[in-house]
């Protein structure tokens, strides 16, 4: 990879480093430098190959020449290493900016699925402390019918009571008018029957003294 791009992802994370807001910028910026040094690796690959390929077609038939040829396959070697290497790197980077593609999606996910996980369990609360407010609201409504209803049964048990009460003293009170009536009346006959008696008894002596006279 050349220098300057070495100096311009280190000034590109030196910049994430001190700025994290730009963090998403950096990234992208390190993926497309990655696919640039990748298409560079192709290239030279691609180039390599057609250079190698053209001379073979073109061997020249003097023995000096071909004691030349016969000393470069040491450097062709190291060549297609070189450019092996370069493919493999170029691989790698791809590789790698999927994989980084990948988990950023993974990792948008798992926020999202966090944010929904704390609304869900915000509810979750909001609901049961709902649930415990009603729980108390029916048990209270429950105890201040079963307190109605005790007072309620005492009121028809108080007013039985009275009832009978009343029915009670109103037969006493008929009893009594009764026993009166009856003695008045008994009185009324005594009382007529000793003016009667008295009547009887003055009778003879109004005789004598009109004799008298």
């Amino acid at each position: 990879m050349p220098d300057w791009r070495n100096q311009y992802l280190a000034n590109l994370h030196e910049a994430e480093r001190n700025n994290p807001v730009n963090k998403d910028l950096v990234s992208a910026c390190s993926q497309l430098a990655d696919r640039v040094a990748a298409l560079e690796a192709e290239k030279a690959v691609l180039l390599r190959s057609a250079s190698s390929s053209a001379p073979s077609k073109t061997a020249p038939a003097s023995g000096g020449r071909d004691a030349s040829a016969n000393s470069d396959p040491a450097t062709a070697t190291d060549t297609d290493a070189v450019a092996q290497l370069r493919l493999d790197l170029a691989e790698a980077l791809r590789s790698r900016g999927q994989l980084q593609a990948k988990f950023k999606t993974a990792e948008a996910e798992l926020q999202k699925l966090r944010a929904k996980g704390q609304t869900d369990d915000k509810r979750v609360r909001e609901l049961a402390a709902e649930r415990s407010a009603l729980a108390t609201r029916l048990r209270d409504r429950s105890e201040e019918l079963v307190e109605k209803n005790r007072l309620l049964k005492d009121v028809q048990d108080e007013n039985l009571t009275l009832n009978i009460h009343l029915d009670a003293a109103e037969r006493n009170m008929q009893k009594v008018k009764d026993e009166n009536k009856m003695l008045v009346d008994r009185w009324m006959q005594r009382m007529g029957e000793e003016a009667d008696a008295m009547n009887l008894a003055n009778e003879p002596a109004t005789r004598t003294n009109g004799k008298k006279r």
